[in-house]
């Protein structure tokens, strides 16, 4: 079979439409485009407010200098998340603390915090990344944390209430993209402003402001060309999910309703094994042409050679095979993975 990927580019016309509009009207900058797509993601978010980057990144660089981050603090993030998350901490002088995920899902949970045995009357960050479209109860977390919530893998038109902030990316792998990109949600205005400063390199929207409350500032633009694609993607977001949640059904039916991970939004399709290695099944499944992956995700502390007890997120490494979830896929090609998956894990 041809080589089948694990992420895709969603699009479509309409896409390609906005696009080419945009560049016909000469709209590079991107000033009046900018403000619309904003509003426009503000209100599909349920927010107050939201500020387009360039990249996933640089809005998690923005809302960790924005919540008070400064350098030497530190912020707990989970092992299982992406690079850019640790490298995000990194960048902004604070010392990331990680952590295992939880023993139900791949994801950061309170036994994680209660582990680290943290003084109560101290205020430390946490970014927590609804991976691969699974969403943790925030609310389960103490309230004295600063909460920041990565939706990269969660997109979806809300926030929690227990998290200051939200992050979004809009990069290529993840459900909607824009080309490159991001974003930081907000309802509270204060932390949004220095959101708005830190964006603000040539200080000519805040050019009264004292630059000693936010130690750096960052050029991350966009082009009037990508918030055309962005407002199209917004408007095509429910088709988005009805086409992905069908592809779900037929990887359930070829499989015989295997058992998986049940994430809210269909991110990733992501097998549970009780037989068999992932690591093993993904490396032959990409022999053959389908980008099979352990897990989805690298592990930081594999990455960073951290020292630490990760035995939850090392057991969903071994027993987690995820396999390709994008809009490019069909019925028949599904049909054609499933079989190989079959006889791979007799």
């Amino acid at each position: 079979m041809e080589p089948v990927s694990h992420s895709f580019p969603s699009f479509d016309n309409s896409c390609i439409k906005a696009a080419t509009q945009s560049l016909y009207d000469g709209d590079f900058s991107g000033i009046v485009s900018k403000e619309q797509a904003e509003h426009s993601l503000s209100c599909f978010m349920g927010t107050d407010y939201a500020r387009l980057t360039s990249s996933g990144f640089h809005a998690l660089q923005a809302a960790l200098i924005a919540i008070g981050v400064k350098l030497g603090s530190k912020v707990i993030i989970p092992t299982v998340t992406c690079p850019s998350v640790y490298h995000a901490v990194v960048s902004v002088g604070a010392i990331p603390v990680v952590v295992d995920v939880g023993s139900d899902v791949p994801l950061i949970a309170e036994e994680n915090v209660r582990d680290l045995s943290l003084p109560p009357d101290e205020k430390y960050t946490f970014i927590i990344p609804q991976m691969f479209g699974l969403s943790r109860n925030l609310e389960e977390f103490p309230s004295h944390f600063n909460i920041i919530e990565d939706l990269a893998q969660r997109f979806t038109p809300y926030i929690s209430s227990s998290a200051e902030m939200g992050v979004v990316s809009f990069s290529p792998t993840k459900l909607l993209t824009m080309g490159y990109g991001g974003a930081v949600v907000s309802n509270n205005r204060s932390l949004m402003e220095r959101v708005s400063h830190f964006l603000d390199p040539d200080h000519t929207e805040y050019t009264l402001f004292d630059p000693g409350t936010v130690p750096f500032r960052v050029h991350s633009s966009v082009s009037g060309f990508q918030c055309a694609i962005l407002l199209a993607q917004l408007k095509r977001y429910k088709q988005v999910i009805k086409a992905r949640a069908k592809l779900v059904e037929a990887y359930d039916m070829a499989l015989g309703d295997p058992e998986r991970l049940q994430p809210e939004v269909p991110f990733r399709y992501q097998l549970i094994l009780r037989n068999g290695s992932a690591p093993i099944i993904a490396e032959r499944l990409r022999e053959r042409g389908i980008m099979a992956y352990p897990l989805g995700s690298q592990l930081l502390h594999n990455v960073f050679s951290l020292d630490g007890k990760f035995d939850n997120a090392e057991k969903w490494y071994q027993t987690i095979l995820s396999l390709p979830l994008h809009e490019n896929l069909t019925i028949d090609i599904i049909q054609d993975i499933c079989f190989i998956v079959r006889r791979l894990l007799l």
